[in-house]
């Protein structure tokens, strides 16, 4: 079952590119809360927390998570239960400029991305074999609180020559799979070697015996000196 997390927000009434700046400059983040059947709402977020909660690089945990939003509207609290749909990010600094939120219903399936976390060291790979992380995210369909947060994958065990599918995957039973069964999720495989070619020095040798053969040609060929 997915975790759930809650985030304090306050409704915003105003808007526009030169406000969000003045929001950011103030430490606040401007978000949006969007749906099926729901009303846009525009939000602020706490620019420290919600750094902190959704670090550079780690968007995969985030994504699909769970929320509980609890909004301020001039003093009487609304609660969402929402998902992140997208985080914008500083091009440099990569703080959080913005965050689209998807408010779902806890009663109807929704379709969600759900990232998969490998473990452990293969065998194959302290052998000498290559580790190839195909797939990183199967797409599932489920209700709300029944999709996973992430799935764990030993790799431990495999070998070289090994390879795991989406079958082999370990899914709740009431969350259905929609990505292909038969997709490698990872494998692992012996490395390229790229072996010099033999052809050269054969070639050199014939290239030795032709000579030889046309000065031979050649003496046998001349007229005899008087």
């Amino acid at each position: 079952m997915s975790d759930t997390v809650t985030i304090q927000a306050t409704k915003r009434e105003q808007s526009g590119k030169g406000f969000a700046r003045s929001l950011r400059r103030a430490g606040k983040i401007p978000a949006v809360v969007y749906g099926h059947g729901y009303e846009p709402v525009s939000i602020t977020l706490d620019g420290i927390v919600l750094n902190k909660m959704f670090q550079p690089g780690h968007e995969d945990a985030a994504e699909f998570q769970l929320i509980d939003l609890k909004i301020d509207s001039d003093g009487s609290p609304i609660e969402n239960k929402v998902m992140i749909k997208d985080i914008q990010r500083h091009p440099l600094q990569q703080h959080i400029e913005h965050i689209d939120f998807f408010a779902v219903k806890m009663d109807e399936p929704i379709v969600a991305p759900v990232h998969i976390r490998l473990h452990g060291k293969p065998e194959g790979v302290k052998l000498g074999g290559i580790l190839r992380h195909i797939l990183r995210e199967i797409e599932v369909k489920s209700l709300p609180a029944d999709i996973p947060s992430h799935i764990d994958l030993e790799i431990e065990h495999l070998q070289v020559g090994d390879s795991i599918h989406v079958s082999d995957l370990q899914v709740p039973e009431n969350v259905n799979v929609l990505t292909d069964s038969s997709a490698a999720v990872v494998n692992i495989m012996l490395p390229t070697v790229i072996e010099e070619p033999e052809e050269e020095e054969g070639l050199e040798e014939g290239l030795e015996e032709g000579q030889e053969a046309t000065e031979e040609s050649t003496d046998e060929s001349a007229p005899a000196a008087e």
